[in-house]
């Protein structure tokens, strides 16, 4: 069994992903990176560079995600990541967010299916050429640029005789736009294509994240499906987890997110190590509030940052409602780090 860790745009960023890999990532096998969003310009914006960047990831499996629906935009990006090292890109088709369903990107590419073939298809075959076309680009490096430069062609490329290293391509989707009428021909367009897994949550765009989740699609998904599937959606506890599993004990990987993020320790737990604990919840937070103060612009960001989290780790406790709105209140760090003693001092913690 694999857990993977799910991005959330605005709170998964490379400083919260290494201090989750330092208190609980020994249960986790896969950090995804909140989606990079690649245009015509063909230049990551700084914050996307920063969050991928590999000497910011040093210590933990990341998977670098990209959002587009222009081929030539997602074959940029990635031939980019793969220069930086990264061997397996996601495509996002799955964040159902207004803003980037208006668009046409990520699950707003599901409402054209024909245009999500075509994607595919270029894409698929553009990748193919980019180990080649980077190990062919190094090869041009001048020598007298620096001694030793000729080198890198050996150091990072194969040899002319050997085959470059592929990207591992996989695709995170929902099950459709408005419905899951189209589910069975979404399937067969993705079983065309070489993805190496296929991360499905069982809802549509429309659904956001209400409702439930639809297994009866998710189980058609796992059967007609040729590439591994992963299961994605409302995993919140061990009891949720078993539920899943036992419904689908053939499914060998299950990405969290909402989940995790709200209790950090969930996939050690599902994995049959210890519930979070009070104090070790503490312990993470302060950390965490440190790794984001280091790396954000001042308090205004930081304090937003804080108070997203706080979404979904306040419910870990009874009776915090007054002390959740006292953090959302706070508009400086001595503020909020009041708060945040007088919640953890006078409320349960009810996991």
């Amino acid at each position: 069994m694999q857990i993977y860790f799910a991005p959330l745009e605005g709170i998964t960023g490379f400083a919260y992903r290494n201090v989750h890999r330092q208190f609980f990532g020994d249960a986790v096998c896969k950090y995804f990176s909140p989606f990079a969003a690649p245009n015509y310009t063909h230049h990551f914006k700084t914050r996307e560079r920063e969050d991928i960047d590999p000497a910011n990831n040093a210590d933990l499996c990341l998977v670098p995600q990209i959002l587009t629906n222009r081929a030539g935009d997602f074959l940029w990006a990635a031939e980019e990541m793969y220069a930086m090292g990264y061997r397996e890109i996601n495509l996002n088709l799955g964040c159902p967010m207004p803003t980037v369903v208006k668009k046409g990107r990520g699950s707003g590419q599901l409402g054209d299916l024909e245009a999500l073939d075509l994607f595919l298809e270029e894409i698929c075959r553009g990748m193919e050429q980019i180990p080649a076309k980077i190990c062919r680009g190094m090869e041009q490096i001048p020598a007298k640029v620096c001694r030793g430069m000729e080198q890198i062609p050996a150091r990072t490329c194969p040899q002319a005789d050997s085959i470059p290293e592929k990207i591992r391509f996989t695709v995170k989707t929902r099950i459709g736009l408005e419905s899951a009428g189209n589910a069975g021909r979404l399937v067969e367009i993705y079983n065309r294509y070489p993805i190496a897994e296929l991360t499905v949550h069982p809802r549509t765009q429309r659904d956001l994240y209400g409702g439930k989740p639809d297994l009866e699609t998710f189980s058609m998904f796992l059967e007609e499906s040729r590439h591994p599937v992963v299961y994605n959606g409302d995993i919140f506890s061990l009891a949720d987890f078993e539920k899943i599993r036992s419904r689908f004990p053939d499914c060998g990987a299950f990405m969290l997110g909402r989940g995790l993020i709200a209790d950090p320790a969930l996939a050690r737990e599902l994995c049959g190590g210890a519930p979070l604990q009070k104090e070790e919840l503490r312990r993470f937070h302060d950390a965490v509030f440190q790794s984001l103060k280091a790396s954000l612009p001042g308090q205004a960001p930081l304090m937003g940052k804080m108070k997203e989290l706080w979404f979904y780790m306040g419910r870990n406790f009874s009776g915090a409602d007054r002390f959740l709105k006292e953090i959302k209140k706070a508009k400086n760090e001595i503020q909020y780090q009041s708060a945040v003693r007088a919640l953890f001092a006078n409320c349960s913690f009810s996991r």
